[in-house]
């Protein structure tokens, strides 16, 4: 349905009530250049029916769902979600990771993210992974991993692309190495205009940063939202990424 979607700009619409997200969506919202992200909180409190409702307007619905479960219901809840065909559904990365890949002979059907990645494929929804939250800092990267967060967003990057996940969640900060992967598309939050303040965000960029730095698409939220003027904001944001500041 929104194959040819293009935009570099996801609206993170949280803490808002149904209604009115379609109120914003059918007055001063730049529809054609802006998909909306749903998350878990929203999908739970108005159903998986928004997701259909909301893309009836001609808005791509990225259903951030953050699936994380047992390997065994991690199939049924990413189908619940795909009756409804979001444009992108994502996963947790380390939900599903039992060590078994792909390349591995006599095993193309045995990893959940594998799976994953071919329900979704079935359905015409993206296959999304979300690495390490933007808002952990590094410290809290490395006591959490043993490792540091670049290091650990490129540990699950490798897995997905190697089971035919076709986007990744990521801060602005490790795109550069995650696009050496190859043809695999990156979102990232934690993007702030200069004079923002980063809020609940650690690792964070400038849109325009974000962009040269290889993400293919900006998750953004209050810059975009505030004081409910899109078209103002939004314009703001792609002056940045034109001036490449």
């Amino acid at each position: 349905m929104f194959e040819d979607f293009t935009g570099k700009i996801i609206w993170s619409a949280d803490n808002i009530r149904l209604r009115d997200l379609l109120a914003i969506i059918k007055g001063d919202f730049p529809r054609d250049s802006v998909a909306i992200k749903l998350d878990r909180l929203f999908l739970t409190k108005y159903g998986l029916r928004s997701i259909a409702e909301i893309q009836n307007l001609g808005v791509p619905v990225f259903a951030d769902a953050k699936i994380i479960e047992i390997p065994s219901k991690v199939q049924e809840i990413a189908q619940m979600h795909l009756k409804y065909r979001p444009w992108m559904l994502n996963i947790m990365a380390g939900a599903c990771n039992n060590g078994i890949t792909p390349s591995q002979p006599g095993n193309l059907t045995a990893d959940e993210l594998y799976q994953f990645a071919d329900i979704c494929r079935s359905a015409g929804t993206k296959s999304c992974v979300v690495t390490v939250l933007t808002s952990k800092t590094p410290e809290l990267s490395q006591q959490e991993f043993n490792r540091s967060a670049l290091d650990q967003v490129m540990y699950y990057s490798e897995f997905a692309f190697e089971c035919g996940i076709t986007d990744i969640v990521c801060s602005p900060i490790e795109a550069i190495r995650v696009r050496t992967l190859g043809s695999i598309d990156i979102n990232t939050p934690g993007v702030r205009l200069p004079d923002s303040s980063k809020d609940d965000q650690a690792r964070v960029m400038t849109p325009a940063t974000a962009l040269a730095n290889g993400a293919t698409r900006l998750v953004i939220g209050r810059d975009l939202s505030r004081d409910g003027k899109f078209q103002e904001n939004f314009a703001k944001i792609m002056a940045n990424i034109e001036g490449g500041t």
